[in-house]
């Protein structure tokens, strides 16, 4: 008996009932990714080729990405490729995925009026997307980016070398504000994270895609989501030049604390936050003396 032979669109249909059978999110949207990305073709490349066979081979390594779908690993890790500030970057289950809340942090850098090269120092930068992105735009700035994760940095590297940046930014190992010890300039125009900031207590609330998935280290801070965003409040004037800024990610119920935490340092002269696409106070700016 011939063995039935399977088309793009057969298999799209297919992929998106079985999908909404097991409850994914997005059931086309992902079948289009994994289809495309298992035939190298854009979604747009996909309809204009609805005819085109996928074989045996593909056919194999179609079920298993499927397989995994359903188990809710998330979709950037079974390609492998997230798109960030129109660029594409590489992440594995070693980072977490960048999200495009983040990206209202590079718009505002990048629109900033400077009159200067700027020096920027990012902590934590997990998949290197803020920095590159920041190198990418901008090959004159000096990029400084630090993380306590090795497995995150080799990601990062992976990208900065994709992107060509590699010369225009250091990556450094350690924790928060440690791995400078060894520079001979301290001082920053920006310090910028997308820091944790998840509570512990919400562990259990968040999407398996989520809480199975992503490193813990990129997501939780503590009981009140604030440790580490309290410690960049508290270190970060001692790191920024004269009217530099720190610039960072916060929790969508996180604002009002935030408030308080930069009041309480003098050392800030005025911040204002950013909303995001849901208009929720998203990206604090606070600009030092």
């Amino acid at each position: 008996m011939a063995t039935k032979i399977w088309h793009v669109l057969e298999l799209l249909e297919w992929t998106t009932g079985y999908f909404e059978k097991h409850n994914i999110p997005n059931p086309r949207l992902d079948a289009e990714v994994l289809l495309g990305h298992l035939l190298d073709k854009s979604r747009l490349q996909l309809y204009l080729h609805f005819d085109m066979p996928v074989f045996q081979n593909d056919l194999t390594v179609l079920r298993e990405l499927i397989k995994k779908r359903v188990a809710r690993t998330p979709i950037s890790y079974l390609t492998n490729c997230k798109e960030f500030m129109s660029l594409d970057f590489y992440v594995d289950e070693r980072v977490l995925i960048p999200r495009p809340e983040t990206e209202f942090i590079v718009e505002k850098i990048l629109d900033t009026e400077q009159d200067t090269s700027q020096r920027i120092l990012e902590i934590g930068t997990g998949s290197g997307v803020i920095a590159t992105a920041l190198a990418v735009n901008r090959p004159e700035w000096e990029i400084i980016a630090t993380d306590i994760s090795h497995d995150a940095l080799e990601v990062a590297q992976k990208n900065t070398d994709e992107h060509e940046c590699t010369e225009r930014i250091t990556l450094l190992h350690g924790n928060l504000f440690e791995p400078l010890n060894h520079l001979n300039s301290l001082h920053f125009n920006w310090i910028v994270s997308n820091p944790p900031y998840v509570k512990t207590c919400e562990h259990d609330t968040l999407c398996s895609d989520i809480r199975d998935y992503e490193p813990h280290i990129a997501l939780f801070a503590g009981e009140d989501g604030l440790s580490i965003i309290r410690s960049l409040i508290a270190e970060a004037p001692n790191f920024l030049y004269p009217k530099g800024i720190l610039i960072f990610e916060i929790g969508d119920t996180q604002a009002e604390p935030v408030r308080d935490l930069l009041q309480e340092q003098p050392a800030y002269k005025d911040y204002e936050f950013i909303k995001d696409y849901a208009e929720i106070e998203r990206v604090v700016v606070a600009c030092v003396e």
